[in-house]
């Protein structure tokens, strides 16, 4: 509680009564996962690393899916080339057809082989694409940029996704944190969301803009209702902050 005092004291001298004491908190924090199963074959990032959206950060084994994506294009290479002879025969027994050099079924059996061949190739291009996915799958990549907070597994442990997706790491996005805090049932009346605030974190102040103002209470005593309000504000790309620090969000006078 000390502590908290000292804080707001240097912003302010003393907590006004629009200041409101909050907490940091991610704006958007995700646990990666894929839905392919295997082995861990390399953990690029540790924790702490900050990292830009497409960085890839976890790769499973390579090896079973480079066999499986050649084995995949060689059967596409395979059933293109007997799609591909199929088509030139029917041409052939076509012109012999309207020549009378043929019969109806000779024809008939040339149409179902073309329509096989055709059928095989579609099949066999469908799982190459179906492999491809998969191995993109395999290596978990930043969707956005964020900083790595939490990394749950290692390099040779075994990753089996059959019936629920396994967490692999956990990203919290930079550029941008949010400040929640609590307000009285009476000062929450004249509030709304996209207000523009004040965060104040390690004796700096940020502009913000309210982002959430709670319907349920969180508190209810003799004194009344609190409700939870939060608001997201940019910070500068060289200022790491964390999780549950404490801050001040300063509601501006109307």
């Amino acid at each position: 509680m000390k502590g908290l005092l000292i804080f707001c004291l240097l912003f302010s001298g003393s907590l006004m009564a629009r200041d409101l004491e909050a907490l940091t908190d991610w704006v958007q924090r995700v646990e990666l996962s894929t839905s392919v199963s295997g082995m861990i074959g390399h953990v690029n990032v540790d924790v702490g690393d900050k990292v830009p959206r497409g960085t890839v950060l976890i790769e499973l084994d390579q090896r079973l899916f480079q066999t499986q994506l050649a084995a995949a294009e060689s059967r596409v290479e395979a059933t293109s080339q007997e799609r591909d002879e199929a088509r030139r025969e029917l041409d052939r027994s076509l012109e012999l057809y309207d020549r009378t050099l043929l019969s109806d079924h000779e024809r008939k059996l040339a149409e179902i082989e073309a329509a096989r061949t055709d059928a095989a190739y579609r099949k066999a291009d469908a799982k190459l694409a179906r492999v491809r996915l998969n191995r993109e799958y395999s290596r978990i990549a930043a969707p956005f940029d964020g900083i790595v907070e939490q990394i749950f597994v290692q390099p040779g442990q075994a990753v089996i996704n059959r019936t629920q997706a396994m967490p692999l790491l956990s990203l919290c996005e930079t550029g941008h944190m949010k400040a929640v805090g609590r307000i009285d049932e009476k000062a929450v009346a004249g509030l709304q969301t996209g207000t523009p605030v004040q965060v104040g974190v390690r004796g700096q102040w940020f502009e913000g803009k309210l982002t959430r103002i709670g319907f349920q209470p969180v508190e209810h005593d003799i004194n009344g209702a609190s409700y939870a309000v939060e608001a997201q504000f940019e910070i500068p790309e060289n200022l790491l902050l964390r999780a549950g620090e404490q801050a001040v969000l300063r509601l501006q006078d109307e």
